[in-house]
């Protein structure tokens, strides 16, 4: 599953539901599961398959829609290159993850130290001086809401495999005049991986 992917699935099915109505929304769960045996969560994961299943239901109007719901999860901002997007998180729950992540003393070393390099949990607790209970728990927080991801492996001594992982973003900016906005460029690895916005983009 694509990084932005998981951060995106539960607001986008939230969205799909609360548009289109709870008929609807069943009427494309049994479609999804009677065509690719998956639920409509995880089609959105996978999201040519929940594509597909639209464009049936909707035929041209799919697109429209599927960037509708999208819009309401975020604004994004096009550079000439469409790799460099900014996106403006307009999602309260996402929003929260990511302050409640960046007001974390803690939390907000590790992913600001992590972008661009990929540590092992070792190496992050090591480099940062982080005490390894506090940090244990805060880096599978962090993995669990997915912000920091998955990114290689290294071997150990007995060819054991240790993953890496990295910040999901290359920036954030949180700006606290007159209401929260929170402002994130993703790696641009994440964009090319995402199957929501590879699709909807690109469509």
């Amino acid at each position: 599953m694509a990084e932005v992917d998981q951060l995106f699935a539960s607001a986008f099915e939230k969205t799909i539901q609360e548009n289109l109505g709870n008929t609807t929304f069943q009427s494309i769960q049994n479609r999804l599961f009677e065509k690719y045996g998956m639920s409509i969560t995880e089609s959105i994961k996978d999201f040519e398959k929940l594509d597909s299943v639209l464009t049936e239901f909707f035929g041209s109007g799919a697109k429209g829609l599927e960037k509708r719901f999208l819009d309401s999860i975020c604004s994004i901002k096009s550079d000439k290159d469409k790799v460099e997007k900014r996106f403006t998180i307009l999602n309260s729950s996402i929003n929260q993850s990511i302050i409640k992540a960046f007001s974390d003393d803690e939390m907000s070393k590790i992913l600001n130290a992590s972008i661009g390099e990929p540590w092992t949990i070792s190496e992050i607790l090591e480099k940062l001086d982080i005490p390894k209970t506090s940090g244990y728990r805060k880096i599978n927080l962090l993995i669990k809401e997915g912000l920091l991801i998955k990114s290689g492996q290294e071997f150990t001594e007995n060819r054991r495999t240790i993953n890496k992982y990295k910040s999901l973003f290359d920036n954030v900016n949180i700006d606290f005049n007159n209401k929260v906005t929170v402002n994130v460029q993703f790696t641009p690895e994440v964009v090319l991986n995402s199957s929501i916005l590879q699709t909807i983009y690109n469509k």
